[in-house]
């Protein structure tokens, strides 16, 4: 019996074009297992999901069966998909296993074609646009020997390189404004291209989203498409506009202002006490890359930097860091003491959030994934 996660598990409800990403985004959040069936006209698919992973996919859509998949791709001709289909339901075997027995598929293709085929399932979740859903859990799944091993988060990915639907993204970024990053841990764990990661690098330059599609290399669609994923991975979070404006040279009051991403703003009592805490991240993030590469490491960290300076608070402007990685207290504090700490703790958090994960993607450009991941493995040995 499959161990499943006893969690609150999204309630059901109607699918509509786009949910499906938030859905099992919800579904990866939340640690949950068990499966996510869609009811589409007389349709039925499945996704079987144990531990963040995609497990197995099923349908009983005609389209979705594995002898049309292999017709569909060329793989078998139509003489062998129907002399398959007819010993299949004369000697109650499936698919894959009458091609075997007729000698028509060896078990290097059977192995090869299968997982492809429950792919091909998956990527077809993105594209239903109505229907139900629902998440059984408590399910022991079907003994299956061919299975799948989908990372959910890679699969989001995925599914929006694919999505196409450009009046459902307009829509959506129609009343925003302002976007900021709010917790960008997950980013370090997404296979993105030097070409997505762009587009979230202009989301830390300045939350304005048409300085954003300006200021982007990518086609707007394109640009529309990438935020639209980095706010469902809750990556960064939207200011909605608002009817009506502070005036100008006002700032926001508290209840607009992002949340500070990590760390709860109440665990500290202090910008100080705040500070000294994440200096203890960067200390660590230092030292490894001073064994690696020397004291150049000082250089590269401070460059990284500067490259987001301007998206930084004010008192932020004269950062200076120490010779051991730690950012200098008095070039902080110094201008922040006379600020209303209640007030202003969100967007100091914000900040040394932003500065600890322009770093930490410092380690990966100069010594690989590899160490990125050390490196996040001892800091959060110390907490978040």
């Amino acid at each position: 019996m499959t161990d499943f996660t006893h969690v609150p598990v999204p309630a059901p409800g109607d699918l509509k074009e786009g949910d499906i990403y938030s859905i099992l985004f919800d579904i990866y959040k939340n640690s949950i297992s068990g499966v996510l069936v869609i009811n589409t006209g007389n349709v039925e698919k499945k996704m079987f999901i144990e531990r963040g992973k995609i497990v197995f996919a099923a349908s009983n859509g005609k389209e979705d069966s594995l002898g049309d998949y292999l017709l569909k791709h060329n793989l078998i001709d139509k003489d062998i998909y129907h002399q398959t289909s007819q010993y299949m339901e004369k000697s109650n075997k499936r698919f894959g296993r009458a091609l075997i027995e007729l000698g028509y598929f060896n078990y290097e293709q059977l192995w090869t074609c299968i997982p492809n085929h429950l792919q091909a399932i998956v990527s077809s979740f993105f594209d239903i646009k109505s229907g139900t859903y629902r998440m059984e859990t408590g399910l022991e799944r079907q003994k299956e020997n061919i299975v799948l091993d989908m990372d959910i988060l890679s699969v989001i990915v995925e599914g929006m390189r694919r999505f196409e639907s450009r009046p459902f993204l307009e829509k959506k970024f129609a009343d925003l404004e302002h976007l900021y990053v709010t917790d960008s841990r997950t980013m370090t764990q997404l296979d993105l291209k030097p070409y997505e990661i762009h587009v979230f690098d202009l989301v830390r330059r300045g939350p304005q989203v048409k300085d954003i599609l300006k200021g982007s290399e990518l086609l707007e669609f394109d640009t529309l498409r990438l935020l639209y994923l980095f706010l469902i991975l809750e990556i960064i979070s939207p200011q909605k506009h608002a009817k009506t404006r502070e005036k100008p040279g006002i700032s926001p009051g508290k209840e607009d202002r992002p949340e500070s991403s990590g760390i709860n703003a109440g665990a500290f009592n202090s910008f100080k006490e705040a500070l000294q805490h994440y200096n203890m991240k960067y200390e660590i993030i230092y030292k490894v890359m001073l064994k690696e590469i020397g004291p150049i490491s000082l250089s590269l960290l401070l460059k990284a930097i500067e490259d987001i300076r301007e998206n930084l608070p004010a008192y932020f402007q004269k950062i200076q860091l120490n010779p051991d990685g730690t950012i200098n207290e008095e070039s902080i504090l110094k201008s922040a003491w006379y600020h209303d700490f209640d007030e202003h703790i969100g967007d100091f958090l914000r900040a040394l959030e932003e500065i600890f994960y322009t770093e930490i993607y410092a380690v990966k450009k100069h010594l690989g994934v590899e160490y990125e991941q050390q490196v996040l493995k001892w800091i959060n040995g110390i907490g978040n």
